[in-house]
């Protein structure tokens, strides 16, 4: 048409780009995003893992120190026949063999799972020393001597412990986790395993108030509540809380 150009005005070409200036900013001011850098993202994650790993492998040595769950009934259970049959039955022998009979089967249960059989056996052998107690001094009360006895000289021990500053606890956890006696020079770390120290020494120590007593005045049948009562349902709410304040402390030095 007369009076316009035979062809359109070319578009104005887009601007060229230029490196960005230091301060992540272009000549023209705009804003390039930093390089991505996936080789350091990648070493935090793997840290973070090796991290999480090593946090759950202390916390799984922790829960062994205190036994686990079926560790706690492989000690605890046969125990716990005895003074259920002996209620029931006032007879001394078939509490005495129902007992031995379920630390067996405990016992036998874990060789066939080829499995570790510290807490069967340790349950085995101290059913066995309380049967042996009770059948040679043909009373029934002596079933519970051994416990008392050992009530008394933990109660002794954990005390006497936290008071010069090697609790027991420390003392029990450090070669589990591989630390040794690196903790004592880790001032939170000795701090829970003291108070942990100091919480299971009140346990001990409220067993031989209560039972000692009970022992002596040969109130059997209360002998018998009483162990069931402090035993497992006190341990387990005891060992709940030393393994919150021991979780809560740093982890050992590497």
């Amino acid at each position: 048409m007369h009076g316009m150009p035979a062809f359109p005005q070319p578009e104005a070409a887009p601007p060229v780009f230029t490196p960005s200036q230091p301060g992540g900013e272009t000549q023209e001011g705009a804003a390039v995003p930093e390089p991505w850098d996936g080789a350091s993202e990648a070493a935090e994650a793997e840290s973070q893992g090796r991290d999480a790993a090593r946090a759950a492998a202390y916390e799984e040595s922790i829960l062994a120190v205190f036994g686990g769950k079926r560790g706690l009934a492989e000690t605890g259970l046969p125990s716990i026949v005895f003074i259920v049959v002996y209620t029931a039955t006032t007879s001394l022998n078939p509490s005495l063999w129902s007992a031995l009979a379920v630390a067996a089967v405990l016992t036998v249960v874990r060789l066939a799972q080829k499995d570790k059989l510290q807490h069967a056996l340790s349950g085995l052998m101290g059913v066995a020393v309380c049967a042996a107690f009770a059948k040679y001094t043909g009373q029934a009360k002596n079933f519970y001597l051994p416990g008392v006895l050992l009530n008394v000289g933990e109660a002794v021990l954990f005390t006497v412990s936290a008071l010069v500053r090697w609790p027991v606890v420390g003392v029990v956890i450090g070669p589990i986790t591989g630390e040794m006696t690196a903790w004592r020079g880790q001032p939170e770390r000795l701090r829970a395993f003291t108070l942990s120290t100091w919480l299971l020494a009140s346990m001990f120590t409220l067993r031989v108030v209560i039972e000692v007593p009970l022992y002596l005045a040969n109130k059997i049948t209360a002998l018998g509540a009483a162990k069931v009562v402090l035993g497992y349902p006190l341990y387990l709410a005891v060992a709940f809380v030393c393994w919150r304040i021991i979780k809560k402390a740093p982890l050992p030095a590497q």
